[in-house]
């Protein structure tokens, strides 16, 4: 198991949303369970999501799949995602 981590500024964030909730099922496909959501206080339009995925390739694949980036496209994600893939190190 692997924390993930996934930020980007988006056009607008209620447009966003919508398109964000839409795709669940892609990120259940690749075992992907958001477990935050967040946006910066000083610009509601860049977001962070935090989350787990079952293994590094699981999330790489997540990541690369086209209709990830057709939806991001949809949601006005602007620019690439910073990614961090992290593996805990101890409680």
């Amino acid at each position: 198991m692997v924390t993930v981590i996934i930020s980007h500024e988006c056009k607008d964030y209620t447009d966003w949303r919508k398109v964000f909730d839409e795709d669940e099922g892609n990120r259940m496909k690749a075992g992907f369970k958001s477990t935050g959501l967040y946006h910066a206080v000083d610009n509601p339009n860049k977001i962070t999501i935090t989350g787990v995925a079952p293994s590094v390739e699981a999330i790489n694949g997540f990541m690369t799949n086209p209709e990830l980036k057709a939806a991001m496209e949809k949601g006005g994600v602007i620019g690439m995602p910073e990614v961090q893939i992290l593996s805990q190190i101890e409680n």
